[in-house]
C-alpha cells in the first residue's frame, strides 16, 4: 500500500492568498516517497510541520501535535511562521 493511501498519512491541501497550494505534513511520517522527492534530511529527533509547494519548502518546529484538527486558516497563519528550507 503507497505511504499516502492511508489517510492518517496524506498531506492536507491549503491554498494561500497567492493561490499557491501546499501540501501540509508532519515530518515524523517519513516514507520512501517523500525521500525520492525531497532535498533535505528529516528531523527525526524533533520533526517540524513541513509546508511543500512549488514555490517553497519550509518547516514549523515543533509541529503542533493538532495540526490536522487545525483549520485552513490557522494553518496558513503556521506557514507565516515557518521557515524556509533549501
Amino acid at each position: 500500500m503507497p505511504y499516502w493511501a492511508t489517510p492518517e498519512f496524506r498531506p492536507r491541501l491549503i491554498v494561500d492568498d497567492l493561490g499557491a497550494e501546499w501540501e501540509v505534513y508532519d515530518e515524523s511520517t517519513w516514507s520512501l516517497e517523500l525521500a525520492l522527492d525531497w532535498e533535505v534530511l528529516p528531523q527525526h529527533e524533533r520533526p517540524g510541520l513541513i509546508f511543500s509547494s512549488s514555490r517553497d519548502r519550509r518547516r514549523l518546529w515543533p509541529c503542533p501535535p493538532n495540526w490536522k484538527a487545525l483549520s485552513d486558516q490557522e494553518l496558513l497563519a503556521l506557514l507565516g511562521k515557518a521557515r524556509s528550507i533549501h
